[in-house]
């Protein structure tokens, strides 16, 4: 099972369930009622062309590729191989599954990689083309790979019985793909689930990237194998969240904030990037965190098991942490922005008293003026020009004094209001003088 980017916009209608493809048995019914929350049918093929990496060990007898979407249209590539009989030695199957890990780009389909030969049939099933900036399909950095063994390799691992938490060397060697030694008698991280491993009968030993599943049927197989595959785009998720966050924080340092419209603009790119982070978390990491999507005994045991080794638990706690702090900064930008608006708000206001007020004050004296000149009155000589001022000054400074004055209080007033505000401590200052200055009057 590999994870694939980037995401493919499949339309709903297009989707099928899982179970189509996967023989479930009796799970069947709990993937059909959680569908809209599982991975989702895109294409399902039988191939026999399928040539796996030349440093893989088996030989592919047959394959069926099926890619499915989750509800984040995130591609999900599960490979079913069958191996040849002559490689079920334990060391071949290791290596066959170092190949497939580190060389994964190396599988082809007739000839063609595997991820341009879904390219193609996706295009043949009608798939919308993706945007031209868009790349194409390629495989991402997360896999899990299960290896379900028969004939006499089955035999051998069901009938070495071990103690407690230890596991033998062919098991050691298979689910760390043969990179350490399996003479050690150390359990290396593998884990047992006590629930799934019934002596002689069942075995389940898995680390964080390969499980080993004997004895059990084929649709329990296939279960066990659909709740890898939650766990496996839970942790793929995670990594991308993660780069997400850290570039929505790249795009707050780096953005050229000049202007009320840049803040704005960028406080809604920001939200649109922390709804997505957001809907990540919980719609592809947080819904496969939990095992209540398939309610039954032995996958939830598995699911279990799995998510504890793969430490996915602290690791959405981390990533919950980030997103949260991406949340705080946008906060922030939303403050400024806020703080912005109102300032502009009250420059704006400002600035209209002020031409109402100067309006008032230059045309209120020169309305008194004509009004004076006006009136029919001995005061008004005709013969006189109204710019006399020797004759007219009294008018002139009835009609200008009150302006002048009120001007001058409110600059004084202003002035004094703005030294109160900037030296908080100047009017105790004040007081305090004053009554030192009364205490030396009453001592005179």
């Amino acid at each position: 099972m590999y994870n694939l980017t980037p995401q493919v916009r499949v339309p709903d209608d297009m989707l099928r369930p899982l179970s189509e493809a996967l023989g479930l048995g009796r799970f069947t019914a709990h993937v059909e009622a959680a569908e809209l929350l599982l991975p989702r049918l895109v294409l399902h093929e039988r191939v026999r062309d399928l040539t796996l990496p030349p440093s893989a060990a088996a030989r592919a007898e047959g394959a069926a590729v099926t890619l499915a979407v989750t509800p984040r249209r995130d591609p999900l590539l599960f490979v079913d191989v069958e191996i040849a009989d002559d490689a079920d030695g334990a060391d071949a199957i290791a290596e066959t599954l170092y190949a497939t890990w580190q060389n994964r780009s190396a599988t082809r389909v007739g000839g063609v990689p595997l991820t341009e030969w879904l390219d193609g049939r996706l295009r043949a099933y009608g798939i919308p083309d993706r945007p031209a900036d868009q790349p194409p399909l390629g495989f991402g950095r997360n896999v899990h790979q299960s290896v379900f063994p028969g004939a006499d390799l089955a035999r051998g691992l069901l009938a070495e019985h071990m103690p407690g938490d230890a596991v033998g060397q062919d098991v050691v060697t298979i689910v760390l793909r043969g990179t350490l030694d399996s003479h050690t008698g150390a359990t290396l991280g593998i884990r047992r689930p006590e629930t799934l491993n019934n002596a002689g009968q069942t075995m389940v030993a898995h680390g964080r990237g390969v499980s080993l599943i004997v004895g059990y049927a084929p649709s329990v197989e296939n279960a066990f194998g659909l709740a890898a595959a939650g766990i496996l785009t839970a942790v793929a998720a995670v990594h991308r969240v993660r780069r997400q966050a850290f570039e929505a924080l790249e795009l707050d340092r780096a953005a050229a904030v000049e202007t009320t419209d840049d803040a704005r603009a960028l406080v809604a790119q920001l939200s649109r990037r922390l709804n997505d982070l957001q809907l990540d978390l919980s719609f592809s990491v947080e819904v496969y965190a939990d095992t209540i999507l398939i309610p039954e005994l032995l996958v939830e045991s598995f699911h279990s098991s799995l998510r504890d080794v793969s430490s996915l638990a602290d690791a959405l706690a981390n990533t919950s942490r980030i997103v949260e702090r991406v949340n705080a900064v946008l906060a922030t930008r939303r403050v400024d922005l806020e703080t912005a608006a109102q300032q502009y708000a009250e420059d704006r206001d400002r600035v209209l008293a002020a031409v109402i007020a100067v309006g008032s004050l230059i045309a209120l004296p020169p309305a008194l003026l004509l009004a004076f000149f006006g009136v029919n009155s001995s005061d008004v000589d005709p013969s006189r020009s109204i710019l006399d001022l020797r004759h007219y000054g009294v008018a002139y400074a009835i009609a200008w004094l009150p302006f002048l004055l009120l001007i001058a209080v409110g600059l004084v007033a202003r002035r004094r209001t703005a030294l109160r505000l900037s030296t908080p401590d100047a009017a105790p200052a004040g007081r305090r003088a004053r009554r030192a200055r009364f205490g030396r009057s009453r001592r005179r």
